[in-house]
């Protein structure tokens, strides 16, 4: 978890979580851009071969339960925004994350699968989730970045821009009302080495002026 700043007790507990022998299922919950994402991408960074990553709201249960049943080798599912998952769907996971296994019905062919992985998830805000869901993840609350942090994280994962750059970049988001080292991202991938500083003004002005937040398309 290097690319992360700060929450190094948090660390401390995913790592734990993910070196457990037993099934240590866990939600991670805050305001969005507050490196809760960043966990579940290093985790899949680092152990591609055992994680399957979906998105919540392109998660079935139906879906769910036919990869894992195809793809026994899969020890982690990451579920980004599992809030996003219909409730239906939440309901699921429930004997799967309990028991370890799941029963499936084909053609008046019941047979049970198992589904001895651990799962990881992150969420906005615990309100869409089902209170038998919930019971069964330890579940942590994540603050939202300092400014100090969020030009730290900027610095570590932006390597092919000047420091002085990277600061106006995060700066002039932080100042606009981001906290999403995301709009960072967008804005430094924009920029070459050798812009002026005003070229770097231009193209933040712009950015800012036509861009639109996920929340505006919801």
């Amino acid at each position: 978890f290097s690319n992360i700043e700060g929450l190094d007790d948090v660390k401390e507990m995913m790592l734990q979580a993910l070196e457990s022998q037993e099934r240590a299922h866990t939600l991670l919950v805050g305001p969005p851009a507050c490196a809760k994402s960043l966990f579940m991408l290093e985790i899949e960074k680092g152990m591609q071969y055992e994680v399957y990553y979906t998105e919540g709201a392109a998660t079935t249960k139906a879906g769910l339960q036919k990869f894992i049943a195809e793809n026994p080798h899969k020890e982690i599912i990451i579920i980004d925004e599992i809030d996003k998952m219909p409730i239906q769907h939440q309901e699921g996971l429930l004997t799967m994350m309990e028991r370890g296994e799941f029963t499936t019905t084909k053609v008046r062919n019941t047979q049970n699968v198992k589904a001895n992985m651990v799962i990881f998830a992150t969420s906005n805000s615990t309100e869409r989730l089902s209170k038998p869901l919930l019971s069964r993840f330890t579940v942590f609350e994540i603050p939202e970045y300092t400014y100090e942090e969020f030009e730290a994280i900027s610095l570590r994962i932006i390597k092919k821009l000047p420091q002085n750059t990277i600061i106006q970049i995060a700066s002039s988001v932080w100042k606009a009302g981001s906290k999403d080292i995301r709009d960072v991202l967008k804005i430094a991938k924009l920029c070459n080495p050798a812009d002026t500083e005003e070229d770097i003004d231009r193209l933040i002005s712009i950015h800012q002026k036509y861009h639109k937040t996920g929340k505006e398309y919801n």
